[in-house]
């Protein structure tokens, strides 16, 4: 993803599009490697004081950052955006955060970021028990080893095996690069929209997701899921 802002907002856009997007010195290009799968991408507008906010977050994210720019006006307010734009040592963090941002409309979010420390699968573990809510989860499947729907907790999370668009057309999952989840139950229409798969290999990576319960975000989400994965591998319909 990436940050632009100055003193008075910015914004924040988190994605799943690789090698997006390119360095400013290359100019503005939509890369190959978006084009051939589902995407998804959240762009959140917020005032600068909830940049201090964000700041804290990307300690536990520890980004690999390839392109940034911080003036010195903003080295006392974020301290950690200079060091990890600078590759200076940073301080020791938890090894996974939740904070609460507003956005400049007045927009609650939660905010989910875990380190590579916080060895476990984020959905199943951390966002599902926190959002007291069965998920419906929707990610990369060509990473390693895909994580079967897990109902081992207290709530559950189900992979969506079909995608249906409002054009009358479907694909599988396995055809899809974005990575977001929603409730199950349409009562608790959250969203939450990020950077990790359901990958056992990814327990061991850093990164997070965006949560909200904007009803309009929820539904046009959750009106693309066809079939999801039960936790006794039979797909069921929606």
């Amino acid at each position: 993803g990436f940050l632009l802002l100055d003193k008075s907002q910015g914004f924040w856009v988190i994605h799943s599009v690789p090698l997006f997007p390119p360095s400013p010195e290359d100019g503005y290009g939509y890369p190959a490697t978006g084009e051939s799968y589902g995407q998804t991408a959240i762009c959140v507008t917020f005032k600068y004081e909830q940049f201090t906010e964000i700041d804290q977050q990307m300690l536990s994210y520890n980004p690999g950052i390839y392109s940034c720019f911080i003036a010195n006006i903003f080295q006392a307010d974020l301290p950690n955006l200079q060091k990890l734009c600078a590759g200076s040592r940073l301080p020791s963090v938890p090894f996974r955060h939740l904070s609460k941002l507003q956005s400049a409309q007045g927009e609650t979010f939660l905010h989910f970021a875990k380190s590579h420390l916080y060895i476990d699968d984020i959905y199943v573990a951390w966002v599902a028990q926190e959002l007291k809510t069965d998920l419906l989860a929707e990610s990369w499947q060509h990473s390693g080893q895909k994580l079967p729907s897990n109902c081992s907790l207290s709530y559950y999370v189900y992979n969506i095996n079909l995608i249906g668009t409002p054009l009358n057309s479907t694909f599988y999952s396995i055809n899809d690069h974005s990575k977001w989840a929603v409730s199950r139950e349409y009562k608790d229409q959250w969203t939450c929209i990020g950077d990790l798969n359901r990958a056992a290999e990814q327990a061991w990576r850093s990164g997070g997701f965006i949560c909200t319960q904007n009803e309009h975000i929820y539904k046009a989400f959750r009106h693309l899921i066809v079939h999801y994965e039960s936790c006794a591998n039979a797909s069921t319909s929606i």
